[in-house]
């Protein structure tokens, strides 16, 4: 079955004007998605993975500032919204979950209380509806005694309670695109996995495009469908999954394939980890920004900056080496 386009953003440019100087936060980043698509963004600290997402919710605010690019949402570009219309879209349209949800839910009100707001934004259904409704999505996201949890608050949940809270609230007016910045950070794994069978789901019965914000690439493997890798505020590589993981075309996904950890490997084996440090995003180094900590570059990686470029198909790559990289032991 042929998926439709639910998300296009073309040449995307964020910068923030500090009085340190200019965030080159995202610079020119390319993406799509699918509807009923999972698509993993991965990369480190300040690779621009959550101003992606910002910049899509229509959330940079001064002294950020989306300078070029088009974000396409089934064809209709978000950026030439106002802010009342993008207000009637998010958590409507599209919906996000942060990764903190104990400061992202209100402690003064309860979790019912909460959830209803966003109900009462968006739709015209009565106070009694509207009751029912969120005891229906507690009981959907997993929570036991939705009746009796309704009332309660934040603080007296735990952190994968309050995580089923937050995703509740996020699908409560069935949203087309589903973003989740890191949404399992501060939970342990048996927790995390229940929230992402959990998510997995919620996708196939509202058939939601979601985009997946971690640093994990063993998360993507098992809950994501496409990958896209980023480095520095730029798209580095792009892919299926499982062609990503089979063949790495650019060295930093090399790199981060290497070092998640392996059952299979040696005991003694220190872990793997990319030398140097992310560049700083107001001074990048000329050329290529991962020229710096990569065992492949040549002189030419140091003056001119590679651009995506698609080698296999629906595979593609920012790397001026990448053949030579690819057969490279």
């Amino acid at each position: 079955m042929m998926r439709e386009e639910l998300l296009r953003i073309e040449n995307l440019v964020t910068r923030f004007y500090t009085e340190y100087g200019v965030v080159q936060a995202v610079d020119g980043t390319n993406l799509y998605l699918k509807q009923g698509e999972t698509l993993g963004i991965v990369g480190e600290s300040g690779s621009g993975k959550t101003v992606t997402a910002m910049s899509i919710m229509g959330m940079i605010e001064n002294p950020g500032k989306i300078e070029n690019g088009r974000i396409l949402l089934k064809g209709d570009n978000l950026l030439y919204k106002s802010e009342k219309e993008m207000r009637e879209i998010r958590g409507g349209l599209i919906a996000m979950v942060f990764q903190d949800s104990l400061s992202s839910l209100n402690p003064t009100l309860t979790v019912g209380e909460q959830i209803g707001r966003v109900l009462r934004f968006h739709t015209t259904l009565t106070p009694h509806v509207i009751h029912k409704r969120v005891v229906e999505l507690l009981e959907k996201v997993g929570i036991p005694e939705p009746t009796k949890r309704y009332g309660g608050y934040p603080h007296e949940m735990s952190g994968g309670m309050r995580q089923r809270v937050l995703i509740a609230m996020a699908i409560s007016c069935n949203p087309s695109l589903l973003i989740l910045d890191e949404p399992t950070t501060a939970l342990d794994v048996t927790i995390e996995a229940q929230i992402f069978e959990l998510i997995e789901q919620l996708k196939k019965h509202f058939n939601m495009g979601i985009i997946l914000i971690t640093h994990d690439l063993s998360v993507v493997a098992n809950t994501c469908d496409r990958v896209a890798i980023m480095y520095s505020g730029k798209l580095i590589e792009q892919g299926s999954v499982s062609e990503v993981f089979k063949r790495q075309l650019h060295p930093y996904t090399r790199g981060l394939i290497r070092s998640i950890p392996r059952i299979d490997g040696p005991v003694d084996e220190n872990l793997y980890s990319i030398p140097g440090e992310v560049p700083d995003l107001i001074n990048l180094p000329g050329g290529c920004n991962f020229a710096p900590r990569c065992a492949y570059k040549k002189d030419l990686c140091e003056k001119e900056s590679p651009t995506l470029a698609e080698f296999y198909k629906d595979h593609t790559a920012a790397c001026l080496r990448v053949k030579e990289i690819e057969y490279a032991e």
